[in-house]
């Protein structure tokens, strides 16, 4: 008998198929039960590789043996008149079909069900299952197929391989990022996302797929003397094969360098059927400048910018200055400095006023000299936010989106704006969700998302996320910040503190950063390290206000208000008007007692509680502080309007803040409560944010004089004792980070 003969004798082929089908079987059921029991991500891999081991001894089993009436044989020792494989082979004949069976039985439940079960939840999935908001990201097996006009574009080589080239590499490729942005008909992946696939070896189809682009497009920079040689390709992603490519070798001038970008922007946006209009066509075809140096300079200051060090901002200020300098047309590099003295008011020690005057001027010489750029309305929004002109800001946010619909820096700063009112949080949401989807892999909007979601009171979604950045961008100083933000709001100042020492130890240059450490300290009630800040503070600059803020904090925890309010004083000439300073201003004479001096200081840093016509306004953006100046009223004998105002305060935390936001109960209604003469409502309040762990400044519940009725009683006292406790076991466990401050 043939070898192909003796192998079906045997049942060798039957015993094969019935092993593949039940193998399949077995891990299909692995795939759906091992994450359900929790088990670790290499056990589908384990059985998977089980099975393949298990393959070849199956199939000599088969050869070798007979299963006979009176056991296990070898075949050797079967007297062919006595063998059974025939009636073997039916059964296997039989079993095989079972098999097929439930098989084809999984496969129809897998597609009219609508997917396996689901794996056990995950702590992520756990927060959505508790009113939080949904992933944005759906599974892969529903993901939505990209947009046609979705495009990234991979940081280009720098084929040169001179350091002094890496700057200009980056920046032409930053520059054509910028570009493509203003046309409103693409999806463009933003420079923070594409820069972690330099240098990659994944394919084109994997980047593609996690950046959520439909087109990749790859290039090489090589300059030599004065000429410019730039390649690029763009790749369809699903099918790997090339839409358009071309060679660019030309003289180094800036006009040569602004056609090509101009030459390939238009041809991106042919191949992947974009229609630009006629005012997009002309953005996109503009010469910024037509010197050269001036935009080298240029380019260096944007890479600078990009990465959020107090160092590398004053490097891009420097760099910006020299652009302006050789050009002072160069409307993209006024943009460069206003948005740098922006970033260097909170990651330096730069001068605020001197930063807001600079940033005045710039924003007005870029629109003078150009009105249709996205980023000059952009950092004209930021101004008039910062002034209090919403409606201002608003307007040249919209404008900023408008000529720069892709560029995802408008989207997350317009979402930082719509934030502050809560009952946008919904708007600003989309806002942070569409900068997400042109920068996906940001750390900075990934950062910005959590800060969102902790303001919405989803506080483990928020955790969940930042701690993310930190584990894929551990150098990132801002997500140690927000880690901070999140801790504070659970009462864990210990936390708040360990998260904040780590963000100035990435970032020693960051005064602000330094000065914020007075905060969580306070809380815990450890002031030894106090004149130590202050030391460190001072040196980094003796003139900065954040001195003055160091000095204001310490001597306040003293209940020095005096002092307090000359430290105060000081902060203004140095940075001139300041809101929360008055504000501030408010709560030490409230302490005092000096109720009237209280109220000058809330009609300037609140002064839409001071006029009906704009209540709704005021108790809109900060409904507590609208309690505190009602307090304040009645206190200096304006008793119907406080009472009126606290009626409506009272009202919005109560039945409507709840509506946008989890965890309303951190915004401390307690105080409203004391003003209306409820100390019960006020006291079950205090009890619930305490129970929940929010945190809140306990201290000012001894010196507010607001909280009187309450103290002495039992019930305050209990919640005062359950306080003081928990701290006490907080400074135990800061007194490391504390000891390793390095102060």
């Amino acid at each position: 008998m043939s070898l192909f003969g003796e192998l079906k004798r045997r049942n060798v082929f039957r015993v094969g198929i019935a092993y593949v089908v039940a193998s399949w079987i077995l891990i299909q059921v692995a795939d759906t039960l091992i994450p359900m029991l929790g088990l670790p991500d290499w056990a589908p891999k384990l059985v998977l590789l089980i099975l393949l081991i298990g393959f070849v001894p199956a199939l000599i089993f088969a050869w070798a043996f007979e299963l006979t009436p009176e056991g296990i044989k070898r075949d050797s020792e079967v007297d062919r008149s006595e063998s059974i494989t025939p009636v073997t082979a039916r059964k296997l004949n039989h079993a095989i079909v079972v098999l097929l069976v439930l098989a084809v039985a999984y496969l129809l439940f897998e597609r009219f069900s609508g997917g396996r079960p689901q794996a056990a939840s995950t702590p992520a999935d756990e927060i959505a299952g508790n009113g939080a908001r949904p992933e944005a990201t759906p599974p892969p097996d529903t993901e939505p197929a990209p947009s046609r006009q979705s495009i990234a574009v991979l940081p280009f080589e720098n084929r040169s391989r001179l350091e002094d080239d890496a700057f200009f590499v980056e920046g032409i490729h930053d520059d054509l990022l910028t570009n493509l942005a203003r046309i409103g008909g693409l999806k463009v992946i933003s420079r923070t996302s594409v820069s972690r696939y330099a240098d990659t070896e994944k394919a084109i189809p994997e980047i593609a797929r996690e950046l959520g682009v439909a087109t990749v497009m790859e290039g090489a920079v090589q300059r030599s003397g004065n000429q410019v040689r730039i390649n690029v390709q763009l790749i369809d992603a699903q099918t790997d094969e090339h839409l358009w490519a071309e060679i660019f070798d030309r003289k180094l001038t800036a006009d040569n360098l602004f056609a090509i970008q101009s030459e390939i922007s238009s041809e991106i946006a042919k191949a992947l059927q974009a229609t630009l209009s006629p005012d997009e066509q002309r953005r996109v075809s503009g010469r910024p400048t037509e010197n050269l140096a001036a935009y080298s300079a240029y380019l260096r200051g944007r890479q600078l910018m990009a990465r959020r060090t107090s160092a590398e901002l004053d490097q891009a200020e420097r760099e910006f200055l020299q652009a302006v300098e050789l050009d002072p047309d160069f409307a993209l590099a006024w943009v460069g400095l206003a948005e740098t003295a922006a970033l260097q008011t909170g990651y330096s020690a730069k001068d605020p006023v001197l930063a807001r005057n600079q940033r005045q001027e710039a924003v007005e010489k870029a629109l003078a000299l150009n009105d249709q750029l996205g980023e000059a309305h952009l950092s004209l929004a930021i101004l008039h936010s910062d002034a209090n002109r919403p409606a201002d800001a608003e307007a040249a946010f919209k404008r900023a989106i408008e000529l720069s619909p892709g560029y995802a820096t408008a989207y997350h700063w317009y979402g930082d704006f719509l934030e502050d009112f809560p009952h946008r949080l919904d708007e600003a949401g989309e806002m942070f969700e569409k900068a997400l989807e042109l920068d996906p892999v940001s750390s900075v909007m990934r950062v910005n998302m959590g800060n969102y979601l902790r303001n919405i009171g989803h506080l483990a979604e928020a955790e969940a996320i930042v701690r993310d950045v930190v584990r894929l961008d551990p150098g990132f100083a801002s997500a140690y910040g927000a880690l901070a933000n999140i801790a504070n709001d659970r009462g864990q100042y210990d936390e708040d503190l360990r998260w904040k020492v780590r963000r100035v130890e990435i970032d020693p240059g960051n005064i602000n950063g330094w000065a914020s450490l007075m905060w969580p300290l306070m809380l815990l009630g450890e002031t030894g390290p106090f004149d130590r800040i202050r030391r460190r503070v001072e040196s980094i600059d003796e003139q900065n206000p954040a001195l003055g803020w160091v000095d204001a904090y310490r001597t306040m925890y003293a209940n020095e208000n005096a002092a307090t309010i000359e430290h105060l004083d000081w902060i203004y000439q140095k940075r001139g008007a300041d809101p929360f300073m008055y504000r501030f201003k408010g709560y030490l004479y409230n302490h005092m007692r000096d109720f009237e001096r209280a109220r000058t200081a809330w009609e300037i840093s609140d002064p839409e509680f001071f006029d009906r016509s704009r209540w709704r306004e005021g108790i809109e953006d900060k409904a507590e502080h609208g309690c505190r100046v009602a307090d304040i009223l009645i206190r200096t004998g304006d008793e119907e309007t406080g009472l009126a105002l606290l009626q409506q305060a009272t009202d919005y935390l109560e039945n409507e803040l709840p509506r946008y936001m989890e965890h309303a109960d951190r915004w401390g209604i307690d105080k409203c409560y004391l003003a209306l003469g409820q100390p019960d409502k006020a006291m079950s309040a205090i009890e619930q944010r305490v129970a929940h762990g929010h945190g809140f400044g306990w201290f000012f519940m001894r010196k507010e004089p607001q909280y009187e009725p309450l103290w002495g009683t039992p019930r305050f006292e209990a919640v005062w004792q359950k306080i003081q406790k928990d701290l006490a076991e907080q400074r135990e466990r800061a007194a490391e980070t504390i000891q390793g401050l390095g102060l």
